[in-house]
């Protein structure tokens, strides 16, 4: 019996030791959920750097939901409000304010330091996701509306690229008769050139302070029916009748669009051989302002009340600076902000080509102003959309549409 009992204590040691060894070995990851929109590439390339991540983290598992930008768009808010969004949301730029007008609506990522290299951004590129000197999301990429021109339909023609509001219209009057457009604009693009215009005519910004609408009444009328006079002269289909092939199948000669959506655009044509050319932004010579906006592509936030606030940074963290998701995002979602993930694209020389111009392009333009968020609410745009059509199909009195979008525009300065 004295023999055995050292014997029994040996196995119960051992068991004591398996038995921790497998509560270790089954221990269940920490499962995080990432959300964000976009086309099949996007959603190709993702998917396979959260495998990555998973390799690189093992204790953190990634539930993806994901899908085009107009469904994500109506789903986020029902989600939000029900606290059923994802731990870490791609987020469009005027969401912000929307979800959180005072900074407490996503979790604020300078208490996340430790996990997020914040030092691979500026404070001027952090600075787009402050509220109230919380950062509620971090900038992915910088855009801003460029003009790209077929150059070699301008040169058939004996143009120069516009520079000018005028020379667009003098553009139309000699491609018209050929069924051919000097530009293709779309309903987003519509809207921000129209209050370019406005706001280089009268030097008052639109939608720029919280509460004041900026324009008044008057200047919205005009606004409006400037953006119909083109329309009318032949400057580009109305919104409802845009086609997003216009550019590609030289029914338009030019095209006003993000720089992110360069590549996507431009390629078919640049494959052809076609001098494909980035323009001026367009300015009155007796312009009293700029009028022209940059903002970020999209940004990274985190679930205010995530459960899992460090997993969610280290996944942020992997998605803005990580070699690996910089190789597979290359340039599709804008020029990166982060110094590390650019340091990785010029390593493997994929910082070129149009989309790239076009941001050297932006970075050389000393008058652009951060846009104000509102400027791009959703409902103003619909407006706009709505109201300019009824004129131009209907006939509707411009007075009237002009009086009806500055109130919609005076609500939207309130939020």
């Amino acid at each position: 019996m004295k023999r055995l009992l050292p014997v029994l204590l040996a196995a119960a040691l051992v068991m004591t030791s398996c038995t921790a060894e497998s509560r270790e070995e089954v221990k269940a990851p920490t499962e995080i959920s990432y959300s964000w929109w976009g086309k099949d590439i996007r959603h190709a390339y993702t998917i396979d750097a959260l495998s990555d991540f998973e390799k690189m983290e093992p204790d953190i598992n990634v539930k993806k939901r994901f899908g085009e930008f107009d469904g994500y768009r109506r789903r986020i808010g029902v989600d939000i409000a029900a606290n059923n969004e994802c731990d870490v949301m791609l987020i469009n730029y005027d969401w912000l304010s929307r979800f959180s007008p005072d900074g407490t609506g996503f979790y604020d990522m300078y208490e996340l330091s430790n996990y997020i290299e914040l030092s691979n951004f500026s404070q001027a590129d952090l600075s787009y996701g402050e509220i109230n000197g919380r950062l509620n999301g971090i900038s992915t990429a910088l855009n801003t509306q460029i003009f790209f021109y077929n150059k070699d339909m301008y040169d058939s023609y004996g143009l120069e690229l516009p520079k000018t509001w005028d020379d667009l219209f003098e553009a139309a009057k000699v491609m018209n008769k050929d069924g051919v457009y000097p530009l293709s604009i779309s309903r987003k693009a519509a809207w921000l050139m129209a209050v370019a215009y406005e706001e280089q005519k009268t030097g008052v910004r639109c939608l720029d302070d919280k509460n004041d609408p900026g324009f008044t009444k008057e200047q919205t009328t005009d606004m409006l029916d400037f953006y119909c006079s083109m329309i009318r002269a032949g400057v580009a289909r109305p919104i409802a009748e845009n086609d997003k092939n216009d550019f590609e199948d030289k029914t338009a000669a030019g095209r006003v669009m993000w720089i992110s959506d360069a590549a996507y655009y431009c390629a078919g044509l640049i494959g052809e051989g076609v001098n494909v050319a980035i323009g001026e932004d367009l300015v009155s010579p007796e312009a009293k302002i700029f009028g022209w906006y940059a903002k970020p592509t999209s940004l990274y936030c985190i679930k205010r009340n995530t459960a899992s606030p460090e997993e969610a940074a280290k996944l942020v963290n992997f998605l803005l600076n990580s070699e690996e998701m910089s190789k597979k995002q290359g340039i599709e979602k804008g020029i990166p902000l982060s110094r590390s993930a650019q340091e990785v694209l010029e390593a493997n020389e994929m910082l070129k080509g149009i989309q790239y111009d076009a941001y050297c392009k932006l970075k050389e333009m000393e008058e652009i102003r951060s846009i104000a968020p509102r400027l791009e609410n959703d409902e103003i745009v619909t407006a706009f959309e709505t109201l300019s059509e009824n004129v131009i199909y209907n006939g509707a009195d411009v007075n009237e549409a002009g009086a009806e979008l500055y109130n919609i525009i005076s609500e939207t300065a309130k939020q």
